[in-house]
């Protein structure tokens, strides 16, 4: 049976699920219900608690209001007030006033005495227990040692007195008023002292101490301290100092006078603990009970919900049992129609294995679907190949088949185009197609194709056309179009067509160009049409990209069949380039290829390559009448040509060219020339001193004109050669006057000067002075 369950791995986690989930659910909603109905308990003995601290309080203040009437009253008995300051002995005067506190004594049943100390003569007036006669006349001494301390005790206040030694026990409870007087009697003051027997609280806490377990828990009351004054129990289960302690510290850290907390108190259980602190005093009420007694009902109600939830997990586990099989069946008979023995987990066919039955199951289906998709995907891709293929013989060679034979093609391949016509063609080219080749696999380019295509018929379908889409395997798609509907003319195919552009350009940033033909009522002019949009395309290289093509755009009646460029024109190309005038060379350009616009392709084709063969012829001489032959590369330039779509490109590849001469041009000439001005400063530098040197000698030495000297200096340094020579004779003078000892006319014939009167002109308009006034002040400076 184990091994039963352990081979079936996903009934064995049907059952383990249920029956793990019940457990947690059980055992969860029994933990909360025993915190609950524990914190439930709490809450009622606290508040038990309260109730019976409340009473006791209660208690507490009443007879504290009793006894300070009492007090207030005796205090102010004028019989009784003698015995606070009777300097002397008088015999009646005493005994007036101790019959008053006799009858005072003997009309209240709580009273354990009253005590009159004069201060004065340090005498004491005791009645009741604390009389001569009594046990306890010896603490009338101690409870006057007490008023005559330094420290007073407290006034008005219910202070318990033990002097008996017992623990936890009181002799009983004194209430003090003091008289003051003068200093006269050496610090002694007097008081009265009325003393309350302990019974009255004993018996009130005895009342209330009814516990379920009298003799574990207890009602206490302590001081600020924390020390036991006295409690309503014998023994105590628990440590009384640590009881203290702990609840000093509690109720030191709340602000309400009542409150509770759980704790051992020393070695034993746990106990609960509630107190209160008692109004105008710094008692405070404590009730202990053991925190087991406390729940003693929960506990009883905790074996009964142990043995619900054992009942309940025991039917739960069978329901699980029963449920997990019968949910298991289908399981069982999908698993067996798969191939799946019981127990595996691996398909008959020796297929991946899996975790449990349905990993199993879900394995083998995931593989039979891989299988099936792979099916429907070789035999989709078989439709498409062969509708494609009759597509492209009805394109390309729609004469060849019959009206029988097209209608057959037509059903057999589910063509979405009218049988009875008329037809259009309309071919897709993507601009740029060099770029797009460079860039783009085949495969790439197979799913440009097929996107298209898609794009295409789910645009054209809503609207008055039906199409087929036809790769013919080149530069280029083919539209088959035919009417489905009224409004289908040119300008609503010619909307659509731009829906498809703006489609495939949002989407795969593709350019195209369609080319639409003129339209034929039957199936065998299919083919004439496709040759006239693949010739009416050859039009983009004027209509530029992204354009629609028809045949009214281009109208090849009304193009010039026959096209002679300018000799004029042509001739003003060659000069402007031989010139370096790139202005005049562009103006040409534009002009020859703005006659050819009007012109029929093949003609247009030819005209591009005259005005490429213009290039080339120009620049061959160019080359030939220079030394140094400009490094321009034409060789490839007919290719590029060719290569270029619109005319657009042709005009900017044609014009780039004649730039680049230009500035070949311009660049050598510029080195040329700034070499002949070195030399010509040179020259000058070398025979500055030559009083015969001119602009004549320096172009004799070049082999050059002298106006051509001259104009090329000139356009360098922006003055002539003559004004050059001055300057440099001019410097050198400035120089001789400044370090040798040359005479003025010494100076002017070293460098070149013949005439006294033009040396001292030039340079006194060079300068501002005379060359003498110049060597004056170089002198006094």
């Amino acid at each position: 049976m184990l091994q039963a369950y352990k081979s079936k791995k996903y009934l064995t986690r049907m059952l383990l699920s249920v029956s793990v989930l019940m457990i947690v659910v059980l055992i969860f909603a029994s933990l909360a219900l025993q915190y609950n109905a524990e914190r439930s308990s709490v809450r009622m003995q606290q508040e038990a608690s309260r109730k019976v601290m409340n009473q006791i309080q209660y208690n507490v203040t009443y007879m504290t209001e009793v006894l300070n009437n009492l007090a207030l009253s005796l205090y102010l008995d004028p019989n009784i007030m003698p015995l606070f300051t009777l300097p002397s002995y008088d015999e009646m005067t005493v005994i007036r006033s101790m019959n008053s506190l006799k009858q005072a004594y003997l009309s209240s049943s709580f009273l354990h005495s009253i005590m009159v100390y004069n201060g004065f003569d340090d005498q004491t007036y005791p009645v009741g227990q604390l009389s001569l006669n009594k046990p306890d006349a010896a603490m009338a001494d101690r409870l006057v040692s007490l008023l005559n301390r330094k420290e007073k005790l407290p006034r008005m206040k219910l202070i318990p007195m033990n002097f008996s030694g017992r623990e936890r026990q009181v002799d009983f409870f004194s209430l003090v008023i003091y008289q003051n007087f003068g200093a006269v009697n050496n610090g002694r003051e007097s008081a009265l002292v009325l003393n309350i027997k302990p019974e009255w609280l004993y018996d009130n806490l005895e009342s209330v101490n009814v516990f379920d377990e009298p003799a574990r828990s207890g009602l206490l009351i302590l001081d600020a301290s924390g020390e036991t004054i006295m409690s309503g129990s014998g023994e105590m289960p628990f440590d009384a100092e640590l009881l203290g302690a702990e609840t000093v510290r509690h109720a030191g850290t709340g602000a309400e006078a009542f409150g509770s907390f759980t704790g051992k108190l020393g070695q034993g259980d746990k106990q609960l603990v509630t107190y209160m602190k008692l109004r105008d005093s710094d008692w405070t009420i404590v009730s202990v009970q053991p925190y087991d007694v406390v729940l003693g009902g929960i506990r009883e109600m905790r074996a009964t919900s142990v043995a619900v939830i054992a009942v309940v997990l025991l039917l739960g586990v069978v329901m699980s049992f029963l449920m997990a099989h019968k949910l298991y069946r289908p399981i069982e008979r999908l698993i067996s129609q798969l191939g799946l023995k019981p127990g595996e987990t691996q398909a008959s066919d020796g297929g991946p294995r899996a975790g449990d039955e349905l990993s199993a199951v879900a394995t083998v289906y995931s593989s039979m679907l891989q299988k099936l998709h792979w099916a429907s995907n070789e035999q989709d891709k078989q439709k498409r190949i062969v509708k494609n293929y009759h597509l492209r013989t009805l394109v390309a060679n729609s004469p060849s088949l019959s009206r029988e034979e097209f209608l057959d093609n037509i059903e057999l391949n589910g063509l979405q185009i009218d049988p009875d016509g008329p037809y259009r063609l309309v071919v897709i080219k993507v601009d740029g197609y060099a770029e797009y080749v460079r860039e783009t696999t085949p495969g790439q380019r197979s799913l440009y194709s097929f996107a298209i295509g898609n794009i295409a018929e789910e645009l054209m379908r809503p609207g008055p056309f039906r199409c087929e889409i036809a790769d013919m395997r080149g530069d280029h798609v083919a539209m088959l179009v035919s009417p489905a509907g009224e409004g289908a003319d040119t300008e609503a195919l010619a909307r659509l067509l731009r829906g498809i552009q703006e489609v495939v350009g949002s989407y795969y940033k593709l350019s195209l160009s369609l080319t639409v033909s003129g339209s034929c009522d039957s199936h065998a002019g299919i083919s004439e049409r496709y040759g006239e949009a693949i010739r009416l395309s050859q039009y983009k290289l004027l209509l530029g990209h992204r354009a629609i093509i028809t045949p009214e755009a281009v109208d090849e009646q009304a193009r010039l069949a026959e096209y002679d460029f300018p000799a004029e024109t042509e001739k003003k190309l060659i000069e402007s380039i031989r010139a370096n005038r790139p202005e005049e060379s562009e103006r040409s350009v534009d002009l020859l290829l703005s006659r050819l616009s009007g012109c029929q392709y093949d003609h247009i084709v030819h005209g591009i390559l005259h005005l490429v063969d213009l290039l080339k012829s120009a620049v061959r001489d160019l080359n030939r009448n220079r030394i140094v032959s400009l490094p321009v590369d034409l060789g490839s330039l007919s290719r590029e040509a060719l290569e270029k779509e619109t005319m657009e490109e042709v005009r900017d590849l044609v014009v780039g060219v004649c730039r680049e001469v230009h500035d070949k041009l311009s660049r050598m000439d510029g080195d040329k020339n700034a070499a002949l001005t070195d030399a010509i400063k040179e020259m000058i530098e070398a025979n500055y001193k030559d009083s015969n040197l001119s602009l004549q000698g320096i172009a004799a030495m070049l082999h050059l004109t002298p106006a051509y000297v001259g104009r090329i200096f000139k356009t360098s340094e922006f003055v002539s050669v003559g004004e050059y020579m001055n300057d440099v004779r001019l410097r050198h003078a400035q120089a001789y006057l400044e370090t040798k000892g040359f005479s003025i006319k010494e100076v002017m014939e070293l460098v070149g000067y013949v005439n006294e009167s033009t040396f001292f002109k030039l340079f006194k308009k060079t300068f501002g002075v005379t060359p003498k006034e110049y060597r004056l002040k170089k002198v006094l400076e």
